[in-house]
């Protein structure tokens, strides 16, 4: 028991990186190369699998938006690539390694280019941050301490006693650590995102007009305890509050406004 936990200490002790631009302290099990693999691989995969849009305005203008805020994340190691789906669900990623998908249904959301660079970064800002390798990382030490635990703690259960604490603690890992790990994520990604459609031209107060409108859209969002994402309450005054932060950047920009608007 001891020693697992010895060897889940020692891992967080020596894993502690610095986010780019957020300049957030990150733990870190694995490599970026490793990652940009993975993301490329199941790229691929996603994009066999759906329909994808080619030569419209909108596509155009998801890869220049991209161009653009690729040509200011300082990310030499990306390999970069832009695509449109065809989908109504309102969404967009982006895989390590800089692989970027964004939807269709996203673009009456969106209404203008800066409101599509908003999501364009947010989600460009989740693997600059290497966001994906943060959760592997949590989930290898979670697993370390969960077979501690079970081989140690529960040892004297029978098996469904054992079997039912077992999964107790996973339910309570999943609230005290799962869930406010990703609130984190995404808050940071909103950071980030900020950071760089503001240096590639694009309005940052445009972005809380997008998640006015996206908040707006949606049904009643669940307590922000039990979710993975801030609500648009916090999410809202917290982009205002960056707002003083990265207006320096877009007024040292090629100043695009707000764009042109999305049909």
């Amino acid at each position: 028991m001891k020693n697992i936990f010895l060897i889940a200490l020692l891992l967080i002790s020596a894993s502690c990186s610095t986010t780019p631009v957020s300049g957030n302290k990150a733990f870190l099990l694995t490599s970026s190369e490793t990652e940009n693999q993975q993301g490329e691989a199941a790229y691929k995969e996603i994009i066999a699998k759906e329909k994808e849009v080619k030569g419209t305005p909108e596509a155009r203008m998801v890869e220049e938006i991209g161009r653009r805020i690729a040509a200011v994340a300082n990310q030499p190691d990306f390999k970069w690539e832009f695509k449109t789906l065809q989908s109504d669900e309102p969404n967009a990623f982006c895989l390590p390694g800089g692989k970027v998908a964004v939807y269709t249904g996203i673009f009456k959301y969106a209404g203008n280019e800066a409101g599509l660079a908003t999501v364009m970064g947010h989600e460009i800002g989740h693997a600059i941050a290497r966001h994906g390798g943060q959760r592997m990382s949590e989930q290898m030490v979670t697993n370390i301490a969960m077979a501690g635990l079970a081989a140690t703690a529960f040892s004297k259960l029978d098996n469904t006693k054992k079997g039912l604490a077992i999964a107790a603690l996973g339910a309570g890992t999943a609230v005290a650590i799962s869930l406010p790990f990703s609130r984190k994520h995404e808050t940071e990604a909103d950071e980030i995102g900020l950071v760089l459609m503001s240096k590639a031209g694009y309005d940052p107060r445009e972005s809380v007009n997008f998640w006015d409108r996206f908040s707006k859209a949606g049904g009643k969002a669940p307590m922000q305890f039990l979710s993975t994402h801030p609500t648009s309450e916090n999410r809202h005054e917290h982009l205002r509050e960056m707002l003083p932060k990265v207006m320096p950047y877009y007024e040292a920009s090629a100043k695009l406004g707000i764009g042109k608007n999305l049909q």
